[in-house]
Formats: C-alpha cells, structure tokens, sequence
C-alpha cells in the first residue's frame, strides 16, 4: 500500500474546505463605513438533560465538526431563532 503525500492531500482539498464555513475565524479585515455597534453580551443558560443525550449531542457535534453550542443554536436557527453567523463562532480560548 502506498503512502500519501499529506501536503499533496491537503492542497487538493484545500479548495473544497475553502467552500464550508469554519468556526475557527481569524479576524478578518473589514471596511467599515459606520462605526461598528457595540456588542450584544453573552449570558449563560443551562437546561439539564440525559446523560445519554449529552453523549449523543456530543457524537452528533463532533461529527457536524461543530461545538455543541453551535450545534444547539443551528438546531434552534431550524425551529425560527434569529441566530447569526457570529453566533455560531467557537468562543473557547486559544492556546
């Protein structure tokens, strides 16, 4: 069985991941006409749910190669939530 090349794997997927949104944003320059709004806070909400659940979301994220929260608010976006892309960025801390 031959090896692959993982640089030659990468680049040629490269276009294709170039396509999918990502969670994991630098923060991109922006031309800004209007001084921008200051942002909205984040508050915590906590709901209590099966330890099986919790696994199971926890699958189902990972597979979407999304965070659970991100996962939980495309679900509520789905059910009319005015959920935005800002929303759904992963806010854990690097490093």
């Amino acid at each position: 069985m031959a090896k692959k090349d993982l640089r030659s794997v990468a680049a040629s997927l490269t276009p294709v991941a170039s396509s999918y949104p990502t969670q994991n944003v630098g923060a991109a320059p922006r031309a800004q006409t209007q001084p921008a709004a200051p942002a909205e806070p984040i508050v915590q909400f906590s709901f209590g749910l099966r330890k099986s659940l919790r696994r199971e979301l926890q699958h189902l994220a990972a597979d979407a190669d999304v965070t659970m929260r991100a996962f939980i608010l495309d679900a509520l976006k789905d059910k009319g939530l005015s959920v935005t892309p800002e929303d759904l960025l992963d806010l854990r801390r690097k490093g």
